[in-house]
């Protein structure tokens, strides 16, 4: 297996929609990878708090804790700082009232942002 990755990582996927959620999840494990799924912030809090992830891909709008929400609380918790974070929304980049609501209200908590943002859904 020449020039293949085989450095097996765990992902979370912490996304309210469930059939988006599982596409995720099968192409990570399709990679090698072990992937925990959550369908809101707080069972996605609870995941990591049994398993360290090593990335995390996190959708914004979800009922009870947002992903705003739980980003921040992630990027203030040092067992859990470090971790990247990558933005899977439906929020489009391109939305400068969304994208300014995003980083005004990190900012106002002095967080980093996302060390990534994805569109969704995505386009192939």
């Amino acid at each position: 297996m020449t020039g293949e990755n085989t450095t097996r990582r765990r992902i979370l996927v912490v996304d309210d929609e469930a059939d988006f959620a599982e596409l995720v999840g099968a192409v990570r494990r399709h990679e090698g990878h072990d992937v925990d799924v959550a369908l809101n912030g707080e069972a996605g809090l609870a995941a990591l708090r049994r398993h360290a992830s090593d990335l995390i891909t996190l959708d914004i709008q979800m009922p009870g804790k947002s992903g705003l929400l739980l980003y921040r609380q992630l990027k203030s918790e040092a067992a859990f700082k470090d971790i990247p974070v990558l933005v899977v929304t439906g929020l489009t980049r391109s939305d400068r009232t969304a994208e300014t609501f995003i980083h005004t209200f990190l900012a106002a908590d002095h967080v980093p942002p996302p060390q990534a943002y994805l569109e969704k859904p995505p386009d192939n």
